[in-house]
């Protein structure tokens, strides 16, 4: 008898468990907002997130890149996708009237087309629409959209994030880069940009464990500062495209022998350089 008692309460019991764990995702989603920066991940479409996909899914207008819109094609239908707008952030908070030269030809014309976004954007939200702001990878990891939250501060702008090329390009090690034998942390890098104090040289002294962003610098550069404080026989490899299951590749080597195997034509755009000895570290000792 009370084992059929109990079986004629499961059904009310299995919905209230529903309904908790439907509670606990809504309380997982972001504010309610009009405006969204959203991380799209690096390589393929399978990296989205689904909070990525669900804000996609109840935009009204889109902002993103021919190869953002290809990548995310099939959450975009009914929605006004709008391209054209990339490269705003150099010289933002800077007047173009202070530079000179070709530096304010640039500033000028980039300022215009920045203008012409935020006022886009201020128009969609102020017609109560739903805009979103696709970036690759992370977007608050060297991410050229980062800008746009103090812009729009007011409008109380929202942030989903997105798997970094960091992340893909570490499973592609199939390495941990906080297990070394001597070191526990890692430093995320890029180019020497000028007027910054962390370059390469000054952080590369800890000889902690770095991954370095390599965008539009030169390989044999980071190299060379690499060699100021680590020894040549130090680890390094290259992932090439991470993210991209079909494409993605893993060169290795020493700090003393990479550029003898990867000339800088040989890399794609989408690269990233990792140094340290958690490269070769091992739990167990190799018999």
């Amino acid at each position: 008898m009370n084992s059929l008692r109990f079986s004629s309460r499961l059904p009310f019991l299995t919905i209230l468990g529903i309904a908790l764990v439907w509670a606990t995702i809504a309380s997982a989603e972001p504010a309610a907002s009009q405006l969204y920066l959203v991380g799209i991940g690096p390589g393929d479409p399978d990296l989205l997130t689904l909070r990525a996909i669900h804000v996609m899914k109840k935009a009204d207008v889109i902002f993103g890149t021919v190869g953002v819109r290809e990548k995310v094609a099939e959450h975009l239908d009914g929605k006004e996708v709008i391209e054209g707008y990339w490269r705003l952030f150099p010289y933002y908070g800077k007047d173009p009237a202070s530079l000179e030269g070709e530096q304010r030809r640039e500033a000028e014309q980039i300022d215009a087309k920045r203008k012409e976004f935020i006022a886009m954007v201020r128009k969609a939200v102020a017609e109560k629409k739903t805009v979103v702001i696709l970036d690759h990878g992370d977007p608050l990891i060297y991410g050229p959209w980062s800008w746009c939250l103090e812009e729009f501060e007011d409008l109380n702008p929202v942030v989903v994030p997105g798997v970094s090329s960091f992340n893909a390009g570490n499973a592609a090690l199939r390495r941990s880069v906080t297990n070394s034998s001597q070191t526990k942390a890692v430093i995320l890098s890029s180019a020497d940009w000028p007027g910054k104090t962390d370059t390469i040289e000054n952080l590369s002294v800890h000889r902690s464990s770095m991954v370095l962003f390599t965008m539009r610098a030169e390989f044999q550069d980071f190299i060379k500062k690499l060699l100021v404080n680590y020894p040549p026989e130090t680890p390094v490899a290259i992932v090439k495209k991470a993210g991209y299951a079909k494409e993605e590749g893993v060169i290795q080597g020493t700090l003393g022998t990479i550029t003898d195997q990867v000339k800088q034509d040989d890399l794609p755009f989408e690269y990233l350089i990792y140094v340290g000895d958690f490269l070769k570290f091992r739990h167990k000792a190799q018999n």
